[in-house]
């Protein structure tokens, strides 16, 4: 894990210790460069090439791809240790796990050295891997009877500074007898996070109401909870049954349904969700267990990162860089992805939200406040792109209050040998020029001192505010024998449904057994 400072950046709104020693890399950043990977392309940028031994070479005055699978320049060699270097001229491609291009400002040997054993043992261990791996951005996971369980997944989608954004899970875990909360944050990919600020939001609530975040509005609490009347999908499914509760049965858009959104049919599935009304009920909350399906993870590896061949690295490091390349990416996104909220109004479905921010790999709990139309009932449309989604339960709760937050600072990092870091601690206690970076396979420990209450009565959410960088793979330069510049308007909704139809399978088996080890 690395300490970094960085630029302010513009924020574009979209509405959509580590093992070793912490190095303070004040102005490592990702940067483009000459990147075309035929034979004889020079690439003048510096470039450094994780090796699936663990080990890392350096090419400070950049490389040259040549006729035999191999870069060549003038590099550095850092060993698994950090203890031996030494000078390289020629790297084989099938060696390579990933490329990072970057730029160096300010006292550059310190940049470098940022692996330590265990991340080398981590890399190692993913050296077997396909193409396909573990791709989410920081696992947050927390003690359960002696088993880490997984909490949450931060700033999903957040691929590049531009698309830094704040993002806020409930979580399960609660305070130990000394009223301390302790979350293990891990990098279980092949990315670099880059983590601007931790923060533990704390809601105390009844012991019969359940504490939720809601979109665009503080944290609510909810009761009375009910089972809706019906739920059909756009199939035409009665899918009540499978979402009725939390449990192993979840529903995704029926294969039907997806195979004619391809051939010309709908391109959105949805629920359609009945209530009864309540007399003298204004308003009710309907209250979701999702997680996204791995389709926008494959759009981004396929259109953005693996079809452009090595000018995904430009486009990552330089045209998100630009607010209007961002900003013309985030409407393809919102225009397309997500999960629309509506209620009927008459004649005419109304829109009262729109979520943006579920991740893969963890489920997210929400709470969407729903004005209570209709004459005998309620009616609820949720709304997605067909096979979006994976949704464990939808119910509806006719208590619904706002919740006044607490804001429970990072009281310390402390790293797997119990050592604490005041230095990273600062670096996560608001959102400004620095952050903490970590490389696959580092974990850290984030604490919160959030003091003794009863239990029952309060709940915790985590905000974490941040991006990450996916690393660029040779086999995806091998694999592009015609590069394609992904452009929005250049991946259309059926070809990308088509695409996943055909991915899917493989991806869902191979997803979560693929995660870079974290020890």
């Amino acid at each position: 894990m690395r300490l970094r400072r960085r630029r302010t950046l513009v924020v574009v709104a979209i509405a959509t210790l580590a093992t070793g020693a912490c190095i303070l890399s004040s102005t490592t950043r990702p940067f483009a460069g000459d990147t075309n990977s035929a034979p004889g392309t020079v690439v003048s940028t510096p470039v450094r090439a994780h090796l699936l031994d663990g080990s890392v070479v350096v090419f400070p005055q950049g490389v040259t791809f040549g006729t035999d699978r191999a870069i060549f320049g003038v590099g550095q060699r850092f060993n698994a240790t950090l203890r031996d270097t030494a000078m390289v001229r020629r790297v084989p491609l099938d060696s390579v796990l990933g490329f990072e291009v970057y730029d160096r400002r300010v006292n550059p040997a310190r940049t470098l050295l940022y692996s330590t054993v265990t991340t080398a043992a981590s890399v190692v261990g993913a050296a077997a891997l396909l193409v396909v791996i573990f791709g989410s951005c920081p696992t947050i996971y927390a003690d359960s009877a002696g088993v880490e369980t997984l909490q949450a997944e931060s700033f999903s989608y957040s691929i590049a500074p531009l698309l830094a954004k704040r993002d806020l899970d409930r979580l399960t875990a609660q305070a130990d007898a000394n009223g301390v909360v302790r979350l293990v944050v891990k990098n279980e990919a092949l990315e670099t996070h880059y983590l601007d600020q931790l923060e533990l939001v704390e809601v105390r609530h009844g012991a019969n109401e359940i504490a939720l975040p809601a979109p665009r509005s503080a944290p609510i609490a909810v009761s009375e909870l009910v089972a809706p009347a019906s739920i059909h999908d756009g199939a035409g499914r009665d899918v009540a049954a499978v979402l009725a509760r939390s449990d192993d049965a979840v529903f995704a858009t029926d294969p039907a349904f997806l195979d004619r959104a391809i051939e010309g049919g709908p391109l959105e599935d949805h629920l359609d969700i009945v209530l009864p009304k309540r007399a003298g009920r204004d308003t009710l909350a309907l209250v979701l267990r999702a997680r996204a399906s791995l389709l926008t993870s494959a759009v981004l590896y396929d259109y953005m990162l693996a079809r452009p061949g090595p000018a995904a690295i430009d486009w990552l490091g330089h045209d998100l860089g630009r607010i209007t390349s961002v900003a013309q990416l985030a409407r393809w996104y919102a225009g397309n992805f997500g999960m629309r909220v509506e209620v009927r109004d008459g004649d005419e479905w109304r829109q009262v939200a729109r979520l943006m921010d579920f991740g893969p790999a963890a489920w997210r709990e929400v709470g969407v406040a729903v004005p209570a139309l209709g004459d005998d009932s309620v009616r609820v449309r949720i709304s997605f792109a067909a096979d979006e989604f994976r949704i464990d339960r939808v119910a509806a709760a006719w208590g619904v209050r706002q919740l006044e937050p607490r804001s429970v600072p990072l009281a310390r990092v402390v790293d797997r040998e119990g050592v604490s870091h005041a230095d990273a601690a600062r670096m996560l206690a608001r959102v400004d020029d620095r952050q903490l970076v970590t490389q696959p396979g580092e974990r850290f420990t984030a604490e919160f001192d959030a003091g003794v209450a009863p239990r029952g009565t309060r709940t915790y959410m985590l905000a974490a505010h941040g991006y990450y960088v996916e690393w660029i793979r040779p086999s995806w330069f091998r694999e592009s024998e015609k590069p394609a510049a992904f452009t929005p308007s250049g991946a259309p909704m059926r070809e990308v449904l088509r695409s996943w139809r055909a991915a899917k399978d493989t991806l869902e088996q191979r997803f979560f057994v693929r995660r870079v080890p974290v020890v």
